[in-house]
């Protein structure tokens, strides 16, 4: 069904992101994933700057979809609409930055697509919401509330907030990997709990008949 398809792509994004910095990595010599910002990788005159802004592209529409898919698969399950929705534009909104950023890669300030991270930030915990009492989707529900607080922990560190200077220019580039995975993993879960919940779903009404 669409909903499961979507999902599945939308799954992609996470594997897909951290792929290409992997793989930059590599192509780039000298590059340092503890002291460098992932899109270091893209920037103007950089050895790999087409596969990340291409690759980072390709994980934002990723997202959308996944988002769509959110929404298409909690209705089917017989949830709200309000929750699924805004998570779901949360969802799209940080995939749109992804987008941005690989359109206009650094030092362009474009770059920073108008702050949508803080959607990212915002999305597992909707996601969270959103999912409401199902038992059947406990782990991507657990995993949902955990990114959301370890991402906004994550952000405010990097933002100096409390001014506990925890970030230094030494290690920058390894909390940005961890905000990324904190906003994204939880994805995975999501995305690929869903499916498994409308498919038992479609047996159990199939058995009925």
């Amino acid at each position: 069904m669409l909903a499961s398809l979507l999902l599945r792509l939308g799954a992609l994004g996470p594997l897909i992101f951290y792929g290409v910095i992997v793989a930059g990595g590599f192509m780039s010599p000298g590059y340092n994933h503890m002291t460098q910002f992932a899109s270091e990788l893209g920037q103007d005159g950089a050895p790999t700057a087409n596969l990340f802004n291409y690759g980072i592209m390709a994980v934002g529409g990723a997202m959308i979809l996944g988002g769509l898919g959110f929404l298409l698969g909690m209705r089917k399950l017989g949830g709200g609409v309000v929750m699924p929705l805004l998570a779901a534009i949360a969802i799209g909104l940080y995939g749109a930055s992804f987008i941005i950023g690989g359109l206009h890669p650094m030092p362009d300030p474009m770059h920073e697509a108008y702050k949508l991270v803080y959607a990212g930030i915002a999305a597992p915990l909707l996601a969270f919401l959103a999912l409401g009492d199902r038992g059947e989707l406990s782990g991507a529900k657990t995993l949902a509330v955990i990114s959301f607080l370890a991402s906004a922990a994550l952000l405010a560190l990097m933002m100096n907030l409390g001014g506990f200077n925890l970030v230094h220019k030494t290690d920058v580039g390894l909390w940005q990997r961890g905000l990324i995975a904190a906003t994204t993993l939880w994805m995975l879960a999501a995305f690929l709990s869903i499916p498994g919940a409308l498919a038992a779903k479609e047996r159990k009404r199939a058995s009925v008949y």
